[in-house]
């Protein structure tokens, strides 16, 4: 047993199929479309008002003044992935799979390629293999129900599969990774607890920007010749019970079809628990005249779903948690965005609240009666939670979702990195996405300092 290898050993192998290997296209247009649904939810995380103290606070307090930048860009590498992270989650538009795996994947490797001058090629691999590891570590680390009505580990494995992409995206080879890992796993976060969903939901609900960060710390680290946990992944005490979890099984979690391919693109911005909800409601709401008035909404579900229920909203991150007021805002017509983060200032769109009824079942379905008295209703499908791809946007979804959420300059960008029509994978540095991604950060810190009485 002595020269078994190690799960790190077996991670780091597994991943490396994304180092140099030749490019299956479906994985390459799917690590693009990984790319494009993350920097469009990281433009509209920018303006959100609970994003506000992380670049009011953060920008200054990570970012030395002289940080050895290529560019002389503002923000040293470990900012920006922070503030990245942090924005591209924080109106929970971002995709699922396992967690959140974009924002602190993405961020750690657009920021380390920013500094390093990584070329598109080379931060797609990166990209691809974070999401790979993220899924396999999540896989293995499933916890029975009732462990995971104690303790939520969502984020754990971020700042481990975020080190893992970095290192891919720099070409480091096995014996790296598998040193990367030993590091990263000491700057991980803890796990959740049960207080996950009690209200109000608090605007760091998910600290993906501190796993972004952790993750370029790690990998700096390394490069410096520091070592970390030797065979972090193995055994009774491997990381997975760190993570909060009570079982593990690394072999099981080896699937053929790799990670990106399974990742969710979420339609609207809530936690995917509500995704199909909302769904099924844009469906009904096709069958009300537009003469005819909603009187009551009947939702019915288990019990994991009555903690969704609560009409209340208490906190700006509440709306991604509440089906009634995100049933308002939809029935409304307020487009899915960065407005649903501010409905506490327009009453009128989240008048519907007041005719919503939740019934516990063991059917999930939606039932919707009108003023004239005709009922429509509909039975409420659950995703499958290891390949959500097939319950998310498709690419022209997510091209579209591209379209309406990033600003314009960044837009300009993405179509220069990845242009129509062109071979995708390019030895080219896109130093203009960099510069834009960051610019984006530099403007909104500067319209703060602006406001300053």
């Amino acid at each position: 047993m002595a020269n078994e290898s190690s799960v790190s050993t077996r991670l780091a192998s597994h991943v490396a199929q994304f180092r140099n290997n030749s490019w299956d296209p479906d994985v390459l247009r799917r690590t693009e479309l990984c790319l494009l649904d993350s920097l469009s939810c990281y433009s509209a995380g920018l303006s959100l008002k609970h994003f506000e103290p992380s670049i009011a606070v953060a920008g200054k307090l990570l970012s030395p003044s002289s940080n050895g930048y290529r560019s002389k860009d503002r923000f040293s590498s470990f900012a920006m992935a922070y503030l990245y992270g942090q924005a591209a989650n924080s109106l929970d538009y971002d995709d699922t799979l396992f967690g959140h795996p974009g924002a602190p994947i993405i961020g750690a490797v657009l920021s380390v390629g920013a500094r390093e001058g990584l070329s598109l090629d080379r931060l797609l691999r990166g990209i691809s293999a974070g999401y790979e590891a993220h899924t396999v570590l999540g896989a293995a680390s499933v916890p029975s129900h009732e462990r995971a009505a104690q303790v939520r580990s969502v984020g754990v494995w971020d700042t481990v599969a975020a080190s893992i992409g970095v290192g891919v995206a720099l070409d480091f080879d096995d014996s790296m990774l598998e040193r990367v890992i030993g590091v990263a796993v000491a700057h991980s976060l803890l796990p959740y607890t049960a207080k996950w969903y009690e209200r109000p939901v608090p605007a760091v609900k998910n600290n993906l920007g501190w796993a972004a960060a952790g993750a370029v710390l790690s990998i700096d680290l390394v490069t410096a010749g520091q070592t970390g946990v030797t065979r972090a992944l193995d055994g009774d005490a491997g990381m997975w019970q760190m993570a909060g979890s009570d079982r593990w099984d690394f072999e099981q979690a080896l699937d053929e079809k790799p990670a990106v391919l399974r990742v969710g693109f979420k339609a609207f911005p809530v936690c995917w628990h509500l995704q199909e909800y909302l769904k099924t409601l844009s469906q009904l709401l096709k069958n009300i005249s537009p003469d005819d008035e909603i009187v009551e909404i009947v939702l019915t579900g288990p019990d994991e779903v009555e903690k969704f229920c609560e009409p209340d909203i208490l906190g700006t991150a509440d709306v991604a948690f509440s089906l009634p007021a995100a049933f308002s805002l939809l029935i409304s017509g307020v487009e899915p965005g960065p407005q649903w983060d501010s409905v506490n200032d327009q009453p009128a769109v989240l008048r519907y609240r007041d005719v919503f009824r939740y019934e516990r079942s063991g059917d999930r379905t939606i039932i919707i009666h009108v003023r004239k008295g005709l009922a429509s209703s509909a039975a409420v499908g659950l995703s499958d939670s290891v390949d959500l791809a097939p319950w998310g946007l498709d690419a022209e979804g997510v091209l579209a979702k591209h379209e309406r959420l990033s600003d314009a300059a960044l837009c300009a960008a993405v179509a220069a990195a990845l242009p129509a029509g062109s071979p995708s994978v390019r030895n080219v540095v896109p130093d203009r996405l960099y510069a834009v991604v960051e610019r984006m950060m530099t403007d909104r810190e500067s319209e703060l300092e602006a406001r300053k009485p």
